[in-house]
């Protein structure tokens, strides 16, 4: 499947996984009778109350023994549904944990949105390495930016119109720590885009940011060709806005990756719940025998009580 189907998950899910969800869906019917029963038992409980006779401890032997046999019963009956409605939640919940767990195993084999969802896990983790390369070679960007700016004024011909040679080999190793950032900030924009490329269809669909890409390679290349003062602007300027970058607008990015992170792994555990929960609806409104549900829940609690590792206290 592309995705998931309810009309075509109900003929394909494996046989252990139908047999659980059926039984969930007797375990469903039941509770509701009970849960009835509960309730009409309750009334009575109260009737039975209300009738106590006043000083019941000066009344006739009789009389004292009719309320207090007729309390007993309510109480005990009330227990008894009590119990009956622990022991069907238990068995339900064990039911929907191992029966969601099959579930999520048939999904990665035959859902192909639910794969692409569990693969589009690393992406996270490929973007978190690519923004922390990008900050080191940021950090090594500005280092040769302040050494170039700083070498820039020293022995300038003005006649000549040319920086020294040291200034001009301090300029290429900037030029050259330039494109490392470009190129990172292409890499990592190139993990958004395959991320979106794979998801942007699907429920898991969440843009990743982009790094916003700068010619800093070309900026430095143009400032060999200023004269000193305005070399000095054009180097405090990206040295600004690359500090910028890493010091407020990076913490923005990493956090956004982070969110988006957490939000894909709710998403994938929400994927197999809302199978679960149509498959579970659909076994209810389809596949529960009134006449039988007293049976299949009696063999359901013999197999899931007595037989397996699952017990109640």
């Amino acid at each position: 499947m592309r995705s998931f189907n309810l009309a075509e998950a109900v003929h394909k899910i494996p046989g252990a996984l139908e047999d659980m969800l059926v039984r969930g869906a007797y375990l469903e019917h039941s509770a509701r009778a009970l849960e009835h029963s509960r309730q009409e038992q309750l009334v009575r409980q109260q009737t039975v109350e209300e009738s106590r006779p006043p000083f019941l401890f000066l009344r006739p032997k009789d009389t004292r023994a009719a309320f207090l046999v007729a309390a007993k019963g309510t109480t005990e009956d009330l227990a008894a549904l009590n119990k009956a409605l622990s022991v069907n939640h238990s068995l339900s919940e064990h039911l929907r944990s191992r029966s969601e767990e099959l579930l999520e195993k048939w999904l990665r084999t035959h859902c192909e949105e639910y794969r692409l969802g569990l693969a589009a896990g690393h992406f996270a983790v490929d973007w978190e390495r690519s923004l922390v390369r990008f900050t080191e070679h940021a950090h090594r960007f500005i280092q040769m930016l302040g050494s170039a700016r700083n070498m820039a004024p020293a022995a300038y011909n003005h006649a000549r119109g040319v920086f020294s040679p040291s200034a001009y080999e301090a300029m290429r190793n900037a030029h050259e720590a330039a494109l490392k950032v470009e190129a990172e900030i292409a890499a990592t924009n190139a993990i958004a885009e395959e991320h979106d490329r794979l998801l942007g269809r699907t429920v898991f669909n969440d843009p990743m940011p982009r790094l916003v890409q700068e010619p800093y390679a070309e900026v430095v290349g143009r400032i060999a060709s200023l004269v000193p003062i305005a070399a000095q602007v054009e180097f405090n300027r990206v040295i600004a806005a690359v500090e910028d970058l890493i010091n407020r607008e990076m913490e923005a990015l990493r956090a956004r990756v982070r969110r988006s992170a957490q939000d894909h792994a709710g998403r994938t555990h929400s994927y197999v719940t809302n199978a679960w929960n149509l498959l579970h609806a659909h076994a209810v409104a389809h596949s529960v025998d009134a006449e039988h549900i007293g049976a299949v829940v009696e063999q359901t609690e013999r197999t899931y009580l007595l037989n397996t590792s699952f017990a109640m206290a």
